[in-house]
């Protein structure tokens, strides 16, 4: 009988564990003015789609991530200021029907203090026409732990990074 109730109530705990979540994107208008490459490193693309969630819950208009992985090829580098890189800056741009790129990189550590890999992400926004580096955004601090998971971290980041890019001016840019 014991066991009994002990397996349901597990059963029962477990179910309320389950987690669904839900956000009304606002309406935004015009056409998208960027996009969020892949970035670079072993969570880079999942860190790319979390960046383009926490941007369009945020009002910023950015191309779906379907329509880019069709036209951006994934190994791209573009962090120089090569005429090569400008090239395909300009390429992916006019492709996408975009005046800005979102570019970076995102890679883990274990910091002293934690059991889990700490993220550490680099956003830059790039101007197609030109090449030239609008914005940089990072986050990630290895002394400061990451209690519940990897997962937790490369979540909050994405929406920390988005938050320091509004609070920065970054739509305006978006829109000069």
């Amino acid at each position: 009988m014991r066991l009994g109730f002990v397996l349901l109530s597990c059963a029962i705990f477990l179910a309320g564990c389950a987690s669904t979540s839900s956000t009304i994107i606002p309406r935004m208008s015009g056409p998208p003015l960027a996009a969020v490459l892949p970035l670079t490193g072993d969570l880079g693309e999942q860190a790319s789609d979390l960046l383009s969630q926490e941007f369009a819950r945020n009002g910023v208009a950015v191309v779906e991530t379907g329509r880019l992985r069709s036209v951006v090829a994934v190994d791209t580098d573009l962090s120089s200021a090569t005429p090569a890189a400008v090239a395909t800056l300009k390429s992916y741009g006019e492709q996408l029907g975009v005046s800005f790129l979102f570019s970076g990189t995102v890679s883990t550590d274990r910091g002293p203090l934690s059991s889990y890999p700490h993220v550490f992400i680099t956003l830059r926004l790039l101007e197609v026409s030109n090449g030239q580096t609008r914005w940089v955004g990072r986050y990630g601090n290895s002394m400061w732990t990451s209690a519940w998971s990897t997962q937790g971290d490369l979540e909050r980041g994405a929406n920390d990074i988005v938050q320091e890019f509004i609070k920065a001016g970054g739509p305006a840019i978006l829109r000069e």
